[in-house]
């Protein structure tokens, strides 16, 4: 399946329930193609696809990594709230590891807003429960 073929599993918007079914159909390799696409639709967790579009990346693990990468280096700090709390915190432990740069980097965080939604702290209990200290 080419990459416009995967799109078109995409969610039109927010209540697009319907396409979370037609992702769900879709093997691994497919799914990895719109891996940013699909964490877009994570920015705003109370999006009602939001939750359901994570039970499905949380089986890609190491194929998110890149992706994780780029967000958690970004300065959207709501977006990455979401992404420690939702989906980093339920991956893999060998996974985790691999982004051990990025958790201790925004563990150590004094952006005020970082602070705020308390990301330096939910970065030291994920790395504090996967023995990453």
């Amino acid at each position: 399946m080419v990459l416009n073929d995967v799109k078109q599993y995409l969610p039109t918007d927010k209540c697009d329930y319907d396409s979370i079914d037609r992702l769900k159909s879709l093997k691994p390799e497919e799914l990895q193609r719109i891996i940013p696409e699909l964490l877009e639709w994570t920015q705003d967790i109370n999006w009602p696809v939001a939750p359901k579009i994570i039970e499905i990346l949380i089986p890609l693990d190491k194929l998110l990594l890149p992706q994780l990468r780029v967000i958690l280096r970004c300065n959207e700090y709501d977006w990455i709230e979401n992404c420690l709390w939702y989906l980093v915190r339920r991956l893999n432990s060998d996974t985790l590891l691999e982004l051990r740069n990025e958790l201790v980097m925004l563990s150590k965080s004094t952006n005020p807003n970082f602070i705020e939604y308390e990301i330096p702290q939910i970065c030291k209990e994920i790395m504090s429960t996967h023995s990453m200290e």
